[in-house]
């Protein structure tokens, strides 16, 4: 195991560490072995969610996540969670240029709290950062290349793009570089760039968009589909499920976490890979 070379403070989220804990496992499995060091931080609460939460108080959305950023003072925060990256990262942009948050910054100062307004990355970003991809290409051992790989990148990891900075938000190339680099094949599809369809409110809408996207996977012929954000991994992995028992249909496409990915190309335990956890098993990938 090498030695880490740089640090962050880990801000894990609700979902993967309430109902995904395997994804958040082979996060830090994989970031570990790539020298990128985790610090913990026990004080953080939810990010807040950048839709639903903002809608009903953005006030409180941005006092909230103002509190997450003043836990860290100056030290770079990395998720594992987009929605939480983009609402963190908004928040902060906010907290440094308007007037609103030079308010609520005076609001935790009240409150005996010096904030910080550290910077906020998604892990993917320092993922594709190219000392880090050349040691993940070095660590690779298995031989991924017979795999079709298609990747999703979701709504937050992208946008909104003058606050996250990361990827270009209509051509973003960032996962596939990581698919490239563990020698599997890039598989485009049609609406690669929708959104998977979590964040309607109406249930019916929701599984409609995401039932789309999987008939476009389907007719594009990938084996795997690689995703960035735990919402997208239950709305895609669980979701297909339910859509084809609506439907009467079997899709029986395997959702891998992109960690999950470079995990098994670097040969790591597929169990510490979290697996077997899966609502559709990659029994073709596990049998390498």
């Amino acid at each position: 195991m090498e030695t880490s070379t740089r640090n962050y403070k880990f801000f894990p989220g609700c979902l993967a560490r309430v109902k995904l804990p395997h994804i958040e496992k082979s996060v830090r499995v994989v970031l570990d072995a790539l020298g990128i060091g985790l610090n913990d931080e026990p004080r953080f609460t939810c990010c807040p969610d950048p839709v639903v939460f903002r809608s009903a108080s953005r006030h409180d959305w941005l006092r909230i996540a103002a509190h997450n950023l003043a836990r860290n003072g100056c030290e770079t925060i990395l998720t594992l969670c987009p929605g939480c990256a983009s609402s963190l990262a908004e928040a902060a942009m906010v907290l440094r240029e308007e007037a609103e948050g030079r308010e609520v910054l005076a609001e935790l100062r009240q409150d005996n709290h010096e904030p910080g307004i550290p910077g906020v990355l998604h892990f993917l970003k320092v993922l594709t950062e190219e000392d880090v991809l050349s040691r993940l290409k070095g660590l690779v051992r298995r031989d991924l290349g017979s795999f079709k790989v298609a990747a999703h990148y979701g709504c937050h990891l992208l946008k909104p793009s003058v606050a996250v900075a990361f990827d270009d938000p209509e051509q973003p190339t960032s996962l596939e570089r990581i698919i490239h680099a563990v020698g599997a094949q890039v598989v485009d599809y049609q609406d690669k760039l929708l959104c998977c369809g979590r964040p309607a409110i109406d249930e019916q809408t929701s599984q409609s968009i995401a039932e789309h996207k999987l008939n476009c996977l389907k007719e594009a012929g990938c084996d795997l589909l690689v995703v960035a954000c735990p919402f997208c991994f239950e709305q895609f992995d669980l979701g297909q499920v339910v859509i084809g028992r609506k439907k009467g249909l079997t899709y029986g496409l395997p959702v891998l976490y992109v960690t999950q990915l470079v995990g098994l190309a670097m040969d790591m335990d597929k169990p510490a890979l979290g697996l077997g956890f899966h609502r559709v098993r990659p029994d073709k990938i596990l049998e390498l």
